[in-house]
């Protein structure tokens, strides 16, 4: 048997169909307008992942750039103090330098002056001894002018140790003065 309708329950089934096939075309749209708007928000979330991740890079590049900035600075604030306590110390050595070569300068000129004191002692003394052995040998008569000539020179000798000390006094006292006056100079300095 074939399936019959009457006119009326085939539209009303009609009816139904595009109810069900309209229900499904909207459903469609909705899905399809559904899915491009995941789509389109997929799109915004990956540009926002983008944008995000290079202001994440500019703002890890600058403060890398902020940080070899300091280091620069530092690195140069420490070069700059170097160079000034290299200066510091040149300028130290030099003086170093300079007084040891003042000391050797003094030290010779010690030496010498010392030799000479010793040559200036040593020669009066000579004379003096030779006088006394003069006046003590019995073997040797000396009438009176000639004991005169002796003791005059022995007197002449002693006359000539005491300016020696004089002098090794005057330059003890001069030594004294400048070794004071370098004291004050160091302190000064």
């Amino acid at each position: 048997m074939i399936f019959s309708l009457s006119a009326s329950s085939f539209h009303l089934a009609k009816i139904c169909f595009l109810s069900i096939v309209l229900t499904c075309v909207n459903v469609l749209t909705s899905a399809a307008t559904t899915l491009a708007e995941l789509q389109a928000q997929n799109e915004l979330l990956q540009v926002r992942s983008k944008v995000n991740f290079l202001s994440l890079c500019v703002v890890i590049s600058v403060m890398m750039i902020f940080f070899i900035w300091g280091l620069r600075v530092r690195h140069r604030q420490g070069m700059m103090l170097l160079e000034r306590k290299n200066r510091a110390l040149q300028r130290t050595n030099r003086l170093v330098e300079e007084a040891r070569d003042e000391a050797e300068r003094l030290s010779k000129k010690k030496t010498v002056y010392t030799q000479n004191l010793a040559h200036e002692i040593r020669t009066p003394l000579n004379q003096m001894y030779g006088f006394v052995q003069l006046l003590a040998d019995e073997s040797m008569p000396l009438d009176d002018e000639q004991r005169r000539e002796v003791i005059q020179g022995i007197h002449e000798g002693c006359e000539q140790l005491t300016r020696v000390v004089h002098e090794i006094d005057a330059v003890a006292a001069k030594l004294d003065k400048m070794d004071s006056l370098m004291k004050v100079e160091s302190v000064l300095k």
